[in-house]
C-alpha cells in the first residue's frame, strides 16, 4: 500500500462491508418511511426516473436518474415521489408482499422511479473522524461527475450489474458499493470549500497530513505534539490548535485512538498475540494496553477477540 494512503488504511481498519437491500419500483403517488437502523451507511442509486428524498433536518431533495444518495450515521429517511407526501412505513409495505425475490414492488399507475438500495456497515465502537464528520446527506449528482470519470464508470457499472443479475453479482455489487462510498468520500473535498473542516479536510491540508500520515505509517512510535508540529512545520500550539479544528479531536487523542484501533482490528482478524499487537499499538507491556483498550472499549482485548470469532 502506498504509505500516503490514509483513507485506505482508515477504510480497512473499520473493516467496511457494504450488502444489498433491493432493488425499487416504485409508481404514483409512493410515500415510504425507512427507520432509523443502527449506525449504517444506506445508498439510493436512481436508476431510472426521479423521487424525493427527505432526511432529519435536511430539505427535502429531488433525485434524479444517475444521483446517488449517501446517508450516514443509520438516519431515518423517506422516499416519496412527490414533496410533504404523508409516509407508509416500510415494515407495513414489507408486510403487505411488496418485496419478492429482491425486487420491491410499490404504488400504483405510471413508474416513476428505480432504485438500488443498499448499506455499508462497519465496525460501530469505533467513532472515527471520517465517518462523524460526514454531513446528514450527501449526494452525488451525476451531471456533476463531467471531471470525474472513474466515479461515473463505477456508478454506470454498479447499475448495470444490478440489472444482469448474473452469477457472482451479489459479490460485485457489494464491492461496488465499498468502492463508490469511498469515491464519495474522497470527492467531499470539493464541498468543504466554504467550511474546510473535518478528516478529508484535513488530508488535503499539506501540513496536517504530514502529521496524519506518520501517525499511520508509525503508529507504534512515541509520537508527542512537538513531534508531529515539526512534522507539519509548525509551532507546537498552533499545529495543536489547528488539528483540533480540523480532525475534530486533539492530536494525542487522534493517536489513542488510531493505535486502539489497530488493535481492534488485529485481535479480529489476525493471529498476532497479545505482546505483539500491545507493541505495534506503541504500548510497553500488555497490562497496560489491556487496561487503555478496555477504558475506551468497555471490554478487554482477550474477551473481545473471543467475541469476534464467536
Amino acid at each position: 500500500m502506498d504509505n500516503s494512503d490514509v483513507l485506505s488504511d482508515v477504510f480497512s481498519t473499520l473493516r467496511i462491508h457494504s450488502e444489498l437491500y433491493f432493488q425499487a419500483e416504485l409508481r404514483d403517488g409512493f410515500s415510504i418511511e425507512l427507520p432509523p437502523e443502527k449506525r449504517r451507511v444506506r445508498f439510493h442509486l436512481v436508476q431510472q426516473g426521479h423521487c424525493w428524498l427527505r432526511v432529519p433536518g435536511q430539505v427535502e431533495r429531488e433525485l434524479n436518474e444517475g444521483d446517488l444518495a449517501i446517508v450516514p450515521d443509520g438516519a431515518g429517511q423517506i422516499l416519496s415521489s412527490g414533496p410533504q407526501i404523508d409516509p407508509i412505513p416500510l415494515a407495513e409495505v414489507l408486510a403487505a408482499g411488496a418485496l419478492d425475490q429482491g425486487l420491491l414492488r410499490y404504488g400504483s399507475g405510471e413508474r416513476r422511479a428505480r432504485l438500488l438500495c443498499g448499506f455499508c456497515h462497519f465496525d460501530e465502537a469505533i467513532d472515527h473522524p471520517v465517518l462523524t464528520s460526514l454531513p446528514a446527506l450527501l449526494l452525488v449528482r451525476a451531471g456533476d461527475l463531467g471531471a470525474e470519470p472513474w466515479t461515473a464508470a463505477a456508478l454506470r457499472l454498479l447499475s448495470m450489474e444490478a440489472d444482469l443479475k448474473a452469477q457472482g453479482s451479489k459479490g460485485i455489487l457489494t464491492r461496488l458499493l465499498e468502492i463508490v462510498f469511498i469515491q464519495s468520500v474522497r470527492r467531499m473535498k470539493a464541498e468543504l470549500e466554504d467550511e474546510p473542516a473535518g478528516f478529508i479536510a484535513a488530508l488535503h491540508d499539506v501540513k496536517l497530513s504530514k502529521a496524519l500520515q506518520a501517525i499511520h505509517n508509525e503508529p507504534q512510535v512515541k509520537w508527542t505534539i512537538g513531534g508531529l508540529a515539526k512534522l507539519a512545520g509548525m509551532s507546537r500550539a498552533r499545529f495543536a490548535e489547528r488539528f483540533t479544528a480540523t480532525v475534530g479531536v486533539p492530536p494525542v487523542g487522534y493517536l489513542t485512538h488510531w493505535r486502539l484501533s489497530k488493535a481492534r482490528n488485529w485481535l479480529a482478524s489476525s493471529e498476532l498475540d497479545m505482546a505483539e499487537i500491545a507493541s505495534r499499538c506503541g504500548y510497553a507491556s500488555v497490562p497496560s494496553f489491556s487496561k487503555r483498550f478496555k477504558e475506551v472499549f468497555g471490554v478487554g482485548p482477550g474477551a473481545y477477540r473471543r467475541s469476534s470469532r464467536s
